[in-house]
């Protein structure tokens, strides 16, 4: 989404624009220069109702503020601060004299954070490992590697192999940066699997449907780095080690994120066997798996003094995404809500459930805007192409039929399951267009094939890779034609009008139409 794809649209107002070239002025005037095109997404405003049209338009803006509160530079280049010779990270700093920095950057948006450490700290040497080659980074001091996702490449073992090397050559006399982000568990690996088995494991995992704790636990039982042993083996050779992090995992726990390379307390994958056995996986493991699994090798004892040298913050999560795309809806009128961070659970399930009860919100409000975000899952059972986000809005679409609504659902990567779809949308129009193509979207949803559906209807949103990751966000936006408001309410923005009283986050009674499925935090 790169800002003057934005100036170009037409899509949006001059806002959104605007709200890009602060950010910009706030990272030094570049601008988020990772961020894909939006071009692609002027034609998913283009629909035959022109009120549907309108809140296509702000569900798209609202996507767009979110994408851009997340900017990995950024948001590293404000975590990072020299005095003289102390670097200030909030909440500890850490002495430079008589030390040479190493650079470990891991996971999707491995490359925008890398710039933003170059830019602040004098790197000696360093390791990059994410899904694209980098542009304008020094390759005399760092070594570039690029790995697959989801699943782990030669690439992958490549940048695992070459950080290992690295850590061995650490002392006293060096800190190590290690900036991890979403992804990292396959762009990132070392391992005594072979790699056809390492990659037969990590796919009967993911089509599963296994919440990502799980496929994490068994993926460190696998690994070399994973699980905090890259920093145990940095630290235990006397180095600093500082772990920032943008977290892709609901919740925020370091041991998850990009299976935790810096989490020195983690779990090292002795629930694998456990994972595997009781969701009937383990014999569609491999055996060198199963033997790995099996004797794994005792984990050294680590010292108090070797834990006390790994420091981790965590940068960036969905929560700054989320923030986003509700002070842009509010901007733009409508009564807004925050559903949850922390929606998990099988996507075809949350989808319905959260768009029915969302729809109910603040009964009395004209316009009502309902975000959300966090991680669904899928159970692939069918031949079809897809991913957790446009299962979830293809399970919604029946909920939306003829309110005047519009839902997406985004992976804030860009990249959703095995498509160049980051989500799609739906609206109250899009059963009754689907019928006139002949489309069922159950037959769809049976056989995993959401990806068809919404190519058909042109309603896949394709950003292209956005160079960031903090999970998957939801927008709901309705306006309430046949309803007057019972509340008096003031024109915001310009568009729309809100209740003042209730412009927050909060709002009473919400918590009873929570769906069970849909785990999450009281705002």
């Amino acid at each position: 989404m790169r800002p003057e794809g934005l100036s170009r649209l037409g899509l949006w107002d001059n806002a959104v624009a605007k709200l890009v070239k602060k950010r910009g002025a706030e990272s030094g005037g570049a601008g988020p220069r990772d961020w894909p095109s939006l071009e692609g997404l002027k034609r998913l405003s283009k629909v035959n109702d022109e009120s549907l049209q309108d809140l296509r338009q702000d569900a798209l803006a609202c996507l767009a503020a979110a994408l851009g509160a997340i900017d990995p530079e950024r948001l590293v280049g404000s975590a990072l601060r020299v005095r003289g010779r102390t670097l200030e990270t909030p909440g500890r700093s850490f002495r430079l004299q008589g030390h040479r920095i190493h650079l470990l950057a891991v996971g999707k948006a491995a490359v925008p954070m890398a710039r933003a450490a170059l830019g602040k700290l004098p790197i000696a040497s360093g390791i990059l490992a994410s899904n694209r080659p980098p542009n304008d980074i020094p390759m005399d001091r760092i070594r570039s590697f690029v790995g697959s996702h989801p699943l782990p490449d030669e690439g992958s073992l490549a940048a695992g192999e070459a950080a290992l090397q690295l850590v061995d050559r650490l002392g006293r006399d060096n800190l190590l940066l290690v900036l991890v982000s979403g992804g990292a568990s396959a762009m990132f690996e070392a391992s005594p699997i072979p790699l056809e088995d390492l990659r037969l494991a990590y796919g009967s995992l993911l089509r599963s449907g296994l919440p990502i704790r799980d496929v994490n636990e068994v993926r460190k039982g696998l690994s070399l780095v994973k699980g905090g042993r890259l920093a145990a083996r940095a630290a235990a050779r006397g180095a600093t080690v500082v772990g920032l992090i943008v977290s892709d995992i609901v919740g925020n726990p370091i041991e998850d994120i990009g299976s935790g390379p810096t989490a020195i307390e983690s779990s090292r994958g002795a629930r694998a066997m456990q994972v595997l056995r009781t969701h009937g996986l383990w014999e569609e493991m491999p055996p060198t798996v199963r033997t790995r699994l099996e004797a794994a090798p005792a984990e050294p004892k680590l010292e108090q003094s070797v834990r006390r040298r790994v420091h981790n913050l965590i940068v960036a999560d969905l929560s700054l995404a989320c923030r986003a795309a509700m002070k842009e809806a509010r901007r733009r009128g409508y009564r807004v809500r925050l559903w949850s961070t922390s929606v998990e659970g099988e996507a075809r399930k949350v989808g319905p459930s959260f768009s029915s009860h969302a729809l109910e919100w603040a009964p009395d409000a004209a316009a009502i805007g309902v975000i959300a975000g966090g991680e669904t899952t899928v159970r692939v059972v069918g031949r079809g192409r897809g991913g957790r986000n446009q299962e979830l809005v293809l399970s919604a679409a029946n909920a939306m039929e003829g309110r005047h609504a519009v839902l997406l659902s985004c992976g804030t990567d860009g990249i959703d399951g095995d498509t160049e779809a980051a989500g799609a949308i739906v609206d109250g129009d899009t059963m009754a267009r689907a019928r006139r193509l002949g489309l069922d979207p159950e037959d769809f949803l049976r056989e995993n094939n959401s990806y068809a559906f919404f190519q058909a209807l042109g309603d896949l949103i394709v950003t292209g890779p956005t160079g960031t990751n903090v999970a998957d966000l939801m927008i709901l936006l309705a306006r309430r034609r046949d309803r007057r408001a019972r509340s008096r309410r003031t024109r915001v923005g310009g568009r729309g009008r809100v209740d003042r009283r209730d412009a927050g986050v909060r709002s009473r009674g919400l918590s009873a139409l929570r769906p069970e499925r849909l785990r999450g935090e009281r705002p």
